[in-house]
């Protein structure tokens, strides 16, 4: 913590930050926010009734201060890596864009990165994130964005929110918010819960307040996009816009997110010069999609920051799309926070395995003993199960051949980055 700064002490699930305080006045806290009575030989100290509701406080009233644009990112799945694209789009116009460092989208997160937006911000990109009933609401206000975009929906937090219905319901208060302020919104039609919205709400919208995508022409969307996996491209066919992009990302719904944030870039009329020229400082965040070359032809894919239902079937998919003569190794840890689902959701899990056609399953957690019992049972050959990371790493290993294709991906819970770094030790090689 800086000299000058301002401590404030939140209660999280394994830290008290209360035990800091005296710590925090030691290093040069000049005010200190707690929930407990106490007192500041130097400075100021506030007992408030909740610590959590002051850092959003402080937070709103500081968000008040910009009249930049606000984008808001929502969505059961991808909204970290659309927040990296469009964030790095808007590079290619902007000298000064802000963005949600890291996963940072929840109560917590979205104050702590709403302080630390810098006075001369031109643009600022947030990740939002829900995990209970009411959660958008609060955070749509607390934001007050000024343009929207929900990447996609799907079962998540199902813990509390139950059912992938009403996930997607959440989620699309964030489209009932833009539409109560007249605010810009990026509709994906692929989405079968936004496009039933869309096409209820269609008639209450401006006609310049929205833009529709898609990669499928079926969907009739405004925005046509075509993803060429041989050549890492996405094709953009619009009225206004015909042109090509490299993808940074390989797989088909790193294409669909390149195409959304193409898309909302349009509401701040980036030219292709600029979009690329910003496409060309992306850079993956931290868990997903770090792809690794390793001697004897061996490509990992390390994706290990969250999974769900729906991301780990794309994952499955870009695994699968890697062209190679090796064998086709998925290492996966436990689905967390499906709710009373959870087992169907592992299960079900097998027919993706099945699909795409993977050769050898590595599973890791209580919860994959359920697609282990599944896979054997539909006469999935070479599927393990283990207690411990290091075990399955040590086998892992050993099993690699030639040309072997690898993804590591899990809940973040699961630390299935210890069984990269097993692999990867250094970490030096991703591209």
């Amino acid at each position: 913590m800086k000299s000058g700064s301002v401590f404030i002490a939140i209660r999280g699930d394994t830290h008290d930050g209360h035990q800091f305080i005296k710590a925090a006045i030691d290093a040069g806290a000049v005010a200190i926010i707690s929930e407990d009575s106490g007192s500041h030989p130097n400075g100021e100290f506030f007992k408030v009734p909740s610590t959590m509701n002051a850092i959003r406080a402080l937070a709103s009233t500081y968000r008040k201060t910009f009249s930049v644009p606000f984008i808001g990112i929502v969505g059961a799945v991808g909204k970290t890596t659309t927040k990296e694209l469009f964030s790095s789009i808007l590079t290619g116009k902007f000298s000064h864009v802000s963005k949600t460092i890291g996963s940072q989208n929840g109560f917590l997160g979205i104050p702590l990165t709403l302080l630390a937006i810098p006075a001369d911000a031109e643009a600022v990109v947030i990740e939002i994130g829900i995990d209970d009933i009411g959660a958008m609401e609060q955070h749509m206000h607390l934001v007050e964005p000024t343009h929207v975009i929900l990447t996609k929906t799907g079962p998540e937090h199902l813990h509390q929110l139950k059912t992938v219905e009403i996930a997607a319901q959440e989620e699309l208060i964030a489209f009932e918010y833009a539409l109560k302020h007249s605010l810009p919104l990026a509709i994906n039609l692929s989405d079968e819960f936004v496009n039933p919205w869309f096409q209820e709400n269609q008639k209450r919208l401006r006609e310049s307040q929205f833009l529709t995508y898609s990669l499928e022409k079926s969907k009739m969307p405004e925005f046509l996009g075509r993803y060429d996996a041989e050549k890492s491209e996405l094709t953009i066919q619009n009225e206004t816009l015909n042109a090509t992009f490299p993808t940074p990302l390989p797989g088909e719904h790193h294409a669909h997110n390149l195409l959304a944030s193409i898309v909302l870039a349009q509401f701040f009329d980036l030219s292709v010069a600029e979009i690329r020229k910003g496409l060309s400082t992306f850079k993956t965040a931290f868990g997903r999609t770090e792809i690794y070359s390793l001697p004897n032809d061996i490509e990992v894919i390390g994706d290990y920051y969250n999974s769900n239902p729906t991301s780990l079937d794309a994952a499955l998919s870009l695994l699968s799309s890697v062209t190679g003569k090796g064998a086709y190794h998925a290492v996966l840890g436990d689905m967390l926070e499906l709710g009373d689902a959870e087992e169907q959701f592992h299960k079900d899990a097998a027919d993706s395995l099945l699909r795409n056609k993977i050769t050898h399953a590595w599973l890791y957690g209580e919860r994959m003993k359920w697609l282990k019992d599944e896979l054997e049972k539909r006469g999935f050959k070479s599927v393990k199960h283990f207690s411990s990371h290091d075990d399955l790493s040590t086998a892992l290993k050993a099993s690699l051949d030639s040309h072997s294709r690898v993804l590591i991906k899990g809940s973040r819970g699961m630390k299935m980055e210890k069984v990269l770094h097993a692999l990867v030790p250094t970490q030096g090689n991703a591209h």
